[in-house]
């Protein structure tokens, strides 16, 4: 407010009253009675409001609201008129307000530094990551500021800015932060899910052996952490549920894999005793030992067949097994004349194995000798095996001297790498002679000489692995072009190639024909008579070659597709058909074949089983115990009997019945 404001309440009484002061009487009094009924309404309003009657200190800036200070003005324009006179009181106000101006322009110290301080705690809260501390401590600050001194300045001001800026910067950073942790709360929803669908499919499926799987899938719901907070207990309580069904099944079958392992030993061991038999009647020379080698390759296939038996009795029973494979072996080498001329003849070819391996160490044409090594390898293994013993000896000596040459090439692959690209070049020369030759039009001497390069292409060694099919392509690309030059030169290999023509036109209508035979079967075999003169008739013109080819492979195809459409019994049907059965035979014929196996095997079954009931009843001791166990088990053997007896029956009346049909077509052409 300016001194000129100050004045004109002044100046008002001052007309209104003459210029004298205002009495103490009756008008004095209803002036301060408005001032003070004036001055209790603005207290309720703002109740902060500085009293009028305090005194301003020095450098402090007052606000107040417009209307209180209307009414302070005008209070003091009152007191100065009955108080003092006009004019004194007219110089006191203009010094105050200029001394209130004057202090008003710079800041108060202290406010400055309370709120220079406030700003850099809030720069250091706002930096933090521990979001619900800093949020605490920005909170308070604002409400130190709410109850700080006076901050009107514009110092100050740009203070207060600065804190609000800094708290809208924290707050935008924790709403990302918060929402980023919301989205990887519903990413790690849908992974969890996922893993408990994957982990459903296990328990529903009932895939017991999944122990890797269910580890794994564990692992893996455990490093996840962050989940929305209703949802965390029930998920873990269905992981927690498919976990433990899990576990109860899976100890389930463990006692049964355990179970099953011991019925594997108990088969194990009856086994073993059969083959201690079996050399027990070995060991003489009169015996047949064709059939007891076959016998003995029949318990080996047994064996083969029976799964793990408990892990502690594991090594004892392969020891005993090795044990009574080397015990037949050594018997029929001790008694068997021919066995041993074939072991002879084995151990012969093994040890001319190892010699040429052994020399192939020294040879200077590493490329060649690698060739070689892959070749021998492949002969040691359609060399029959010799008694284990031998056989173990011979290969480790045939190894060593394999591994030797390996050593030798992996030393010099540089030498190997220089010869394979001599080679290399060789073949590429006689590339370039094959090239010069196909359009040659002596086709005698083009013809010995093509033989010729053929004959050194096989003596120079291997070139890099790469090049091989490549170059090798080409050669034969230069000596095919030769030859068909060659075979249309010469008229009289074109009239031998019109009559092959005529030749194979005739062998596919006889083709076609057979693709409408009654018989498939039989057709199938006068089909394959058929092609092989088909091969002997020899080349056609080459402007026919593909037609006829094409004709044929037609013709052949709808005489297979027919005989293909018999079923899966082909095999059968041909060679039913090869021993004259009728073809409204075949099939009953067939069926009663595939029955007749069948039984078999479930009379083979049968009788196994009984022997090892048999034999399982001596393990048992005459006592309480013992005898019930005998009793059940003598139960099963006379069931397994019974089944027995049935399906010998039955397999009887088959082959009654099978002589029968196989004979029938004999007995009508005997008519």
């Amino acid at each position: 407010m300016n001194l000129e404001q100050e004045k004109r309440p002044e100046e008002e009484i001052a007309e209104t009253d003459g210029g004298q002061e205002v009495p103490e009487g009756k008008e004095k009094q209803e002036v301060e009675e408005v001032f003070e009924e004036i001055k209790a309404d603005t207290e309720v309003e703002n109740p902060e409001a500085i009293d009028m009657d305090t005194e301003v200190e020095a450098g402090e800036e007052v606000h107040q609201p417009e209307e209180v200070q209307q009414v302070e003005d005008a209070g003091t324009n009152v007191q100065s008129t009955t108080e003092d006179s006009g004019e004194d009181r007219e110089e006191s106000e203009s010094e105050n307000v200029e001394q209130v101006d004057a202090d008003s322009e710079e800041p108060d110290e202290e406010a400055l530094t309370f709120y220079t301080s406030i700003v850099e705690k809030a720069k250091e809260f706002a930096a933090l990551t521990d979001w619900a501390l800093a949020s605490n401590e920005l909170a308070n600050l604002s409400l130190q500021i709410e109850s700080g001194p006076d901050s009107s300045n514009e110092q100050i001001k740009v203070l207060l800015a600065e804190f609000e800026s800094l708290k809208s910067d924290f707050e935008s950073r924790k709403k990302e932060h918060y929402e980023e942790l919301n989205r990887k709360r519903e990413e790690n929803l849908v992974k969890k899910k996922e893993l408990l669908k994957e982990l459903a499919d296990i328990v529903n499926n009932e895939k017991w052996t999944a122990t890797r799987e269910i580890s794994q899938i564990s692992n893996k719901w455990e490093h996840i952490k962050l989940l929305p907070h209703s949802e965390v207990d029930s998920l873990n309580e269905r992981f927690k549920a498919f976990i433990d069904e899990f576990e109860s099944h899976k100890v389930d079958r463990l006692v049964k894999k355990l179970e099953k392992e011991e019925e594997n030993l108990t088969m194990k061991l009856l086994l073993l005793d059969k083959l201690d038999e079996l050399n027990k009647e070995s060991d003489n020379e009169k015996v047949d030992f064709e059939a007891l080698n076959k016998r003995f390759d029949e318990l080996l296939s047994q064996w083969r067949k029976i799964g793990r038996v408990p892990i502690d009795r594991n090594e004892g029973v392969w020891d005993r097994f090795n044990e009574a494979q080397d015990t037949f072996n050594q018997l029929r080498y001790k008694h068997d004349k021919e066995y041993r001329k074939l072991v002879a003849r084995a151990l012969e070819k093994k040890k001319k194995l190892i010699a040429e391996a052994e020399t192939l160490v020294d040879d200077e044409n590493i490329a060649e000798a690698a060739r070689k090594v892959n070749k021998l390898h492949k002969q040691w293994k359609k060399t029959p095996n010799l008694p284990q013993k031998d056989e173990n000896e011979l290969w480790d000596a045939f190894k060593a001297a394999t591994d030797a040459f390996n050593d030798k090439k992996s030393e010099n692959l540089e030498i190997l790498r220089d010869q394979e690209q001599k080679n290399l070049e060789a073949k590429t020369k006689l590339i370039e002679k094959a090239e010069q030759l196909k359009e040659t039009d002596d086709f005698e001497a083009g013809h010995k000489a093509m033989q010729a390069l053929m004959g050194e292409w096989k003596k120079i060694g291997p070139v890099p692995r790469k090049k091989s099919s490549k170059i090798w392509k080409k050669f034969k690309a230069s000596m095919d072009a030769f030859y068909e030059h060659r075979r249309e030169h010469f008229k009289e290999i074109r009239g031998e190639q019109k009559d092959n023509l005529a030749v194979k036109k005739e062998i596919i209508e006889k083709l076609e024909k057979l693709a409408e035979h009654e018989d498939p079967a039989k057709a199938v075999g006068e089909a394959k008579k058929l092609q092989e003169q088909f091969k002997k008739a020899g080349h056609v013109p080459i402007k026919q070659k593909n037609k006829v080819w094409k004709q044929y492979r037609e013709a052949c195809d709808a005489v297979y597709e027919r005989y293909r459409s018999l079923g899966s019994d082909l095999g059968m049907e041909r060679k039913l058909a090869s021993q004259g059965v009728v073809p409204e035979n075949r099939k009953q014929v067939i069926e009663l074949q595939k029955e007749q196996s069948n039984l078999k095997k479930e009379i083979s079954k049968l009788e196994s089983e009984s022997i090892q009931y048999e034999e399982a009843k001596t393990y048992f001791k005459p006592t309480n115990k013992g005898n019930k166990l005998r009793d059940e088990l003598q139960d099963k053997i006379d069931k397994a009997e019974k089944h027995l007896t049935k399906k010998q029956e039955r397999l009887a009346e088959i082959k009654r019945e099978l002589d029968l049909l196989t004979k029938q077509p004999q007995s009508e052409s005997e008519e």
